[in-house]
């Protein structure tokens, strides 16, 4: 009698039981974790490569012959000689100019007498067609003069451009004419580097930098623990890395070789960064999220904008509070909202998982 009694309750109490947890489903069990303060800002290092802003192309004035020629990869001083060109047609050339301007000058002189001779005589001698005559070749040989005046001064400056100088310190990069050969007025004799003005060219990539006026004072570049001036930066973006160029001046105690790759390191202060384990960000497309939550225990999904890969946590730029508990394990079939329970600390399962 007993035995039945107690079997029907058993019936009753499951049947409760079943009818109870029907009605109220139960709440996900899931495994939390706190945000944790970030204060370090985010940093990084880049890879740049030791260049120049310019490049020098010596350039001949006039077609003349190449008889001197510094080779190529020659390092020279400002001042030193680079290419020399023979100037014995320019020169012949100077001389028959100067000949003409000895005539033309002897013209001017002999219609200016002429001119000034006639308006002193009496009108009734001379005839006004006469005189504006001797006034249009007074004129005329006026032009003549300054013409020649001109083709001088423009030879005198193609002979003292015969010689070409290293405008600084640096490296001849490439030869672009062979010695004894006829360089024609505008051709390029030689390449020249300079390499007392040298700069770091760096590729910042859009995902960690705007690269804006806002990038002088939001981020600090190093070198050797050297501190870097940003010289420019280009408004334009590399479409195939998604990438901006900026240009730091490099510190003079620096003797590097242009082309050389160097590491540049950065640190960026931002604000509301946090620290969260990577199992606690969700990725969705183009976009992270974490389940937040609640007082009541109820989560809430927050999004968050994922500034730095660490080891085993990653640093976030979003609303959450530093010591706001976050979903690390069991967020399988979550929504916003739902209830959830936590898991004591020593398990290493949550339902759903």
């Amino acid at each position: 009698m007993k035995r039945s009694k107690l079997q029907y309750f058993l019936v009753v109490f499951c049947l409760l039981y079943s009818v109870y947890s029907m009605a109220t489903p139960q709440a996900h069990l899931v495994k939390t974790t706190q945000v944790s303060p970030w204060h370090d800002g985010i940093q990084g290092r880049l890879s740049c490569q030791v260049s120049v802003p310019h490049e020098y192309t010596v350039a001949s004035e006039s077609q003349a012959k190449l008889n001197y020629l510094v080779s190529a990869g020659s390092y020279v001083n400002a001042g030193d000689l680079l290419a020399q060109q023979d100037g014995f047609y320019l020169r012949q050339s100077l001389n028959a100019m100067q000949y003409e301007l000895i005539q033309h000058k002897a013209n001017l002189t002999y219609h200016e007498q002429e001119y000034q001779r006639l308006i002193a005589l009496d009108k009734k001698h001379v005839s006004a067609s006469a005189v504006n005559e001797h006034a249009l070749s007074l004129e005329l040989a006026k032009h003549s003069v300054a013409a020649t005046l001109n083709s001088i001064s423009t030879v005198e400056k193609q002979i003292s451009a015969l010689k070409h100088y290293a405008p600084t310190d640096g490296e001849i990069t490439q030869l672009h004419s062979n010695l004894g050969s006829f360089v024609a007025r505008g051709d390029a004799i030689l390449s020249f580097t300079a390499t007392d003005d040298k700069e770091l060219h760096c590729e910042l990539p859009l995902t960690k930098f705007r690269v804006d006026n806002d990038i002088y004072q939001a981020a600090l570049f190093f070198f050797q623990s050297e501190p870097l001036e940003i010289k420019r930066h280009a408004r334009s973006v590399n479409q195939r890395h998604q990438t901006q160029s900026v240009w730091f001046q490099v510190p003079q105690k620096h003797s590097l070789p242009i082309g050389k790759l160097i590491n540049v390191h950065w640190q960026s202060q931002r604000s509301k960064l946090t620290k969260l384990p990577v199992q606690a960000v969700i990725f969705e497309r183009d976009k992270a999220y974490v389940w937040r939550v609640n007082k009541q225990q109820l989560v809430e999904k927050v999004t968050v904008e994922v500034m730095q890969n660490q080891a085993h946590d990653f640093i976030v730029q979003s609303p959450l509070q530093v010591g706001e508990q976050v979903v690390v394990l069991g967020q399988s079939n979550l929504a916003e909202g739902t209830q959830v329970r936590l898991t004591p600390s020593p398990t290493l399962l949550a339902q759903g998982e």
